[in-house]
């Protein structure tokens, strides 16, 4: 893995700053923050059968992510180039879904804040999460497409993201 080429790549530095803000929001937000009026919408931590359903989506996330990774195998970058010597993977999670660890880090971000704090603040991050990794994952195919010429075919067959 090129490490030095990824740490060039700005979409793997938003990534980082979009796990740190919701590593510390969900968490924090909620019990040390007054947002003033908009403390009811994100300013609370919701009763524990609601943070519960944060808890099981916590699960498929991170069974997502795995086996994308594993799928990939040598092949895994954080960032949005091909390896060098890197293969089209179009089997495992990927016969299935063309960024399933996007899919389980949005499931998995969206489970971490339901279970700290309340549905409102899941939402969001999740939506901004979302969006966060569509756009990666349309910045990656272009450079996909540019390296392999099968990738054409395979986006027809097989659907960006599971969510």
């Amino acid at each position: 893995m090129d490490l030095a080429k990824a740490a060039r790549d700005p979409w793997v530095w938003g990534q980082l700053a979009l796990f740190v803000l919701v590593g510390l929001a969900a968490p924090l937000l909620p019990r040390h923050l007054n947002l003033g009026s908009a403390d009811f919408m994100v300013n609370r931590v919701d009763p524990a059968w609601i943070r519960w359903l944060g808890a099981g989506l916590i699960g498929p996330g991170a069974f997502m992510m795995v086996w994308g990774i594993r799928s990939l195998g040598g092949n895994l970058t954080p960032g949005t180039e091909p390896l060098p010597r890197a293969e089209l993977i179009t089997t495992g999670a990927y016969a299935h879904a063309r960024h399933p660890i996007y899919a389980g880090v949005v499931l998995f971000l969206t489970g971490y804040t339901l279970a700290w704090s309340n549905w409102t603040l899941a939402l969001l991050l999740g939506f901004i999460a979302l969006q966060y990794f569509k756009g990666k994952a349309g910045a990656e195919e272009k450079r996909l497409l540019e390296r392999f010429p099968a990738y054409k075919t395979y986006r027809r067959q097989v659907p960006r993201q599971v969510i």
